[in-house]
């Protein structure tokens, strides 16, 4: 990457960049600590998108861009994550061993390592069930992660469940 520094007397600092897909970003700090963006197209010569942020403004954006608020994960370890880790919806039948009883009283994650992150109930949506308080229905769908293996054992404990 290509960053060219440029001084700009009584106003501040300009910083273009050339773009990996063509085109050039300058950025102008002034010293007043507002920043001008400027993107120029390829074969361009005048900006086609042009947009001031106030240094506070700047700063949170550096953070983002930097990704010190979000990690982005590799398409090569998404992959793998997703080879291993299964997200199930398990319609709960009427002679089910879950009904009446809570996730805690079934102990499912120690039990079979799954996770139980949403309960659908009369088309209404339980995100993140309380462990303690929210009761398995006949007729609820169980919204699971856990790996292939952690699931069979998670049908077997259910009983009378579906995939």
């Amino acid at each position: 990457m290509k960053i060219k520094e440029t001084e700009l007397p009584g106003v501040g600092k300009k910083y273009t960049i050339e773009l990996e897909e063509g085109g050039e970003l300058t950025l102008i700090i002034h010293n007043t600590g507002r920043r001008e963006l400027y993107l120029v197209e390829e074969e361009e010569e005048e900006p086609s998108c042009v947009f001031s942020l106030t240094e506070e403004e700047a700063r949170e954006l550096g953070f983002l861009l930097a990704g010190t608020t979000f990690q982005t994960v590799s398409t090569e370890r998404m992959e793998l994550l997703m080879k291993e880790i299964v997200m199930e919806w398990v319609k709960v039948g009427e002679n089910s061993n879950f009904i009446g009883k809570t996730i805690a009283d079934l102990e499912i994650r120690r039990k079979t390592g799954v996770s139980i992150i949403a309960i659908i109930r009369d088309g209404e949506m339980i995100p993140s069930p309380d462990p303690y308080k929210e009761k398995i229905q006949a007729g609820d769908t169980l919204i699971v992660v856990g790996t292939r293996e952690q699931l069979i054992k998670f049908l077997e404990m259910c009983g009378d469940c579906s995939t």
